[in-house]
């Protein structure tokens, strides 16, 4: 017996609304990931500290937004997402006020993770509860809002510097937190009238999973902290993998995430249920995201270096200079979403995605200081396109491939795994930098820090796609030839793609 589906009666332009306030949301979780680079000298300038607090500011959100993200998705599933969306909300805003009233960098760094912790609530959540309401039946509608969802989050990674500084530079650094104020009450204010309490069917009868809980949100954060100490290693404090700092915290969080394993088997109510990893398409699409965010980062992170400290861009033009990467990003995830609405399948999109993005990075094996910028401009161009089709691609994917009751945990395992891939791919591309580091990076070291991650990653990214069942995703076309009574009956097709 099945419940109805609070969604399903939703007028058209209430349904408009929700969503609107969802996609601002995630774009105000993704512009606070970024907002603190270019305003950070205005901070330091008025209430102290060193250019070395850049690292927690940012890392203390980072951190907190990517460890609640697997909590926040299970309990959905298991609970319902309109209140953990709605309280997850106001813990973003009470720390978005927190840090514009913050009066030293310890406060901003504690604020900092108060708004983190919040913000893992707005973007899985709001992925979550777009696929609700856009379910199979409005698998068109679905595929857009997901292309304009990563689209929001390519422009919340690009707007969270220029917002930060035009702020810091005109109406004070402060307001680059006070402004998710009124946006978020704007979007707390349409979500608590006007988004119906769809609770599941049945609440678990079990025990809370606590230890499950502790163990994974731990591990998660040791194993996170020592990737970004790598990660922000400079050449005057540089840092090997086997620095103590980085390895005990990285041997600290796979030992408690090992650990976990059992705890999950036993558990009654599992916070991480270990039976979605034995869906080869979930596990196949976790990989091959976590390799998208490892190959794609470090092109945005040391193209810069590039365009500035070899060529001799300024800041504002070495940012102008990589639009390509953002326009092939954006164009890219459209183009998936045309593709996926005519055929139905999302794999072709995604194997195309990541051979542009292994060909791509690979030209940067010949970059030097000559380099015109015309060609470093089509390479990025490549990337981007590369990188587009993951963005939303594997997100659709996932929430195709797993059951309807636990999609909120398949979003989160999704955006997880690419926060991850990201944080990882960063310290490995230093590590990379580090052999050859001076304090001017030079043309062959960018050039092949970015070609030897960006082709490694992208080919086992390649390597996980290809072993995933090519999962099919409802669009209009399919619906009416199952509702044709002339076509032939065929299985329906099980969780993980594959006929039934």
């Amino acid at each position: 017996m099945t419940t109805p589906d609070a969604y399903d009666k939703l007028a058209p332009q209430r349904r408009k609304l929700i969503t609107f306030a969802l996609l601002g949301c995630a774009f105000l979780a993704m512009l606070d990931g970024t907002v603190v680079g270019t305003a950070l000298p205005r901070i330091v300038e008025q209430i102290g500290g060193g250019d070395s607090w850049y690292i927690w500011l940012v890392t203390a959100y980072l951190l907190t937004s990517s460890v609640s993200v697997p909590v926040y998705g299970r309990f959905s599933d298991l609970y319902g997402r309109r209140r953990l969306l709605l309280g997850g909300l106001a813990v973003f805003l009470a720390g978005s006020l927190a840090c514009g009233l913050a009066g030293s960098m310890e406060a901003l760094a504690v604020s900092r993770a108060v708004q983190g912790l919040g913000a893992g609530a707005l973007l899985t959540l709001g992925m979550a509860l777009i696929r609700d309401l856009y379910p199979p039946s409005r698998a068109d509608g679905l595929i857009r809002m997901q292309t304009v969802l990563a689209t929001m989050m390519v422009l919340g990674m690009v707007g969270g510097p220029i917002v930060g500084g035009l702020l810091a530079d005109h109406a004070g650094w402060r307001w680059a937190f006070w402004l998710n104020l009124p946006i978020g009450l704007t979007a707390a204010a349409v979500l608590a009238l006007a988004l119906p309490d769809n609770r599941p069917a049945q609440t678990p009868s079990g025990r809370l999973d606590a230890a499950g809980i502790v163990l994974l949100s731990t591990g998660l954060a040791l194993a996170l902290t020592g990737l970004g100490f790598k990660g922000n290693a400079t050449v005057n404090h540089p840092l090997s993998w086997t620095d103590p700092a980085v390895a005990g915290c990285l041997l600290g969080g796979l030992t408690l995430l090992a650990l976990l394993v059992p705890v999950e088997r036993r558990a009654s109510v599992p916070v991480l249920p270990l039976r979605l990893f034995r869906h080869r398409s979930y596990s196949a699409l976790l990989t091959a995201g976590f390799f998208f965010q490892v190959a794609a980062l470090p092109v945005g992170v040391f193209a810069p270096l590039y365009f500035q400290y070899v060529q001799g861009h300024s800041a504002t033009e070495s940012g102008l200079l990589l639009l390509p990467l953002l326009i092939g990003m954006t164009l890219g995830n459209r183009l998936t979403a045309t593709a996926v609405l005519r055929s139905g399948h999302v794999k072709p999109a995604l194997l195309t995605g990541a051979a542009l993005l292994t060909v791509g990075t690979a030209a940067f094996f010949t970059l030097d200081a000559t380099t015109s910028p015309a060609l470093t401009s089509g390479w990025l161009l490549i990337i981007g396109l590369g990188a587009g089709p993951a963005m939303g691609g594997i997100t659709i994917a996932t929430q195709n491939c797993v059951p309807r009751a636990d999609m909120g945990t398949a979003t989160a395992g999704s955006a997880l795994t690419k926060q991850i891939g990201g944080a990882f791919g960063l310290a490995s591309a230093q590590s990379l930098m580090g052999h050859s580091a001076t304090a001017a990076p030079t043309s062959s070291a960018i050039g092949s820090t970015i070609a030897w991650s960006g082709t490694t990653a992208g080919l086992l990214a390649l390597a996980a796609l290809l072993l995933m069942r090519n999962t099919p995703i409802p669009t209009p076309k399919s619906r009416s030839a199952a509702l044709d009574p002339r076509s032939a009956t065929h299985a329906a097709p099980a969780a993980d793609g594959s006929s039934a």
